[in-house]
């Protein structure tokens, strides 16, 4: 990742570390890899560090979004992470997914929508990028904002061949905004669903200048 100008300290940085080749100890829904990163530590003696990496790739996420009926369209779906970590397994998300080898990250993100809520956005807003969890997996996520017609939005959704079922649903706007106020620990505990209302939140005039171009 290159550094960011402009930000001060408040910026990723580029490092000198050498990397073994990926060695596979694992496999199954994702690769399982080992490498061996060399950079420096203490004083700058050579810090040698053995890590074990999931192997996801770039993701896109979509917050969709209708700016005339001010609400966001979401989605409900099991995910066993989450079974396991809490007992709650049927998560509040929005639409999300890998980007297919040679595919842009504006197709992929029209495509999860079509699949997932049940539409596609007439428009998308790049918002940012993120990485969600750079300790375990090098899952790369860019978050849009989709403009949608959430009239046209079915009951089910979900990809048959990837065997998910997903439940779209409307979310009043000041609704939303409003969750990121409730007490711990929150009714939802999805993190791409918080960062993306926060950033929503804090972008609002930018959102609705992209969704009302005419005033």
């Amino acid at each position: 990742m290159t550094d960011r100008a402009g930000i001060g300290e408040l910026a990723d940085r580029s490092i000198d570390v050498a990397l073994t080749e990926p060695v596979s100890v694992g496999s199954g829904f994702r690769a399982y890899h080992r490498v061996i990163a060399t950079l420096d530590g203490a004083g700058g003696a050579p810090l040698r560090q053995q890590r074990d990496i999931l192997r996801v790739g770039p993701v896109v996420a979509v917050l969709a979004y209708d700016p005339v009926a001010a609400c966001f369209v979401m989605i409900r779906q099991f995910r066993l992470g989450a079974q396991l970590a809490t007992g709650v397994g049927e998560l509040v998300e929005i639409a999300a997914g890998l980007i297919d080898p040679g595919e842009k990250p504006e197709d992929a993100a029209r495509r999860e929508c079509r699949e997932e809520i049940g539409v596609e956005p007439r428009a998308l807003l790049p918002a940012t990028q993120f990485l969600p969890t750079p300790g375990v997996t090098d899952e790369f996520a860019t978050l849009y904002i989709g403009l949608v017609d959430s009239r046209e939005v079915p009951a089910e959704a979900g990809e048959p061949g990837e065997t998910e079922h997903t439940r779209p649903f409307l979310v009043p706007v000041d609704e939303a905004m409003a969750s990121l106020h409730a007490p711990f620990p929150g009714a939802f505990a999805n993190g791409f669903v918080m960062l993306a209302l926060q950033w929503f939140a804090l972008n609002r005039g930018r959102v609705d200048a992209f969704a009302w171009p005419n005033g």
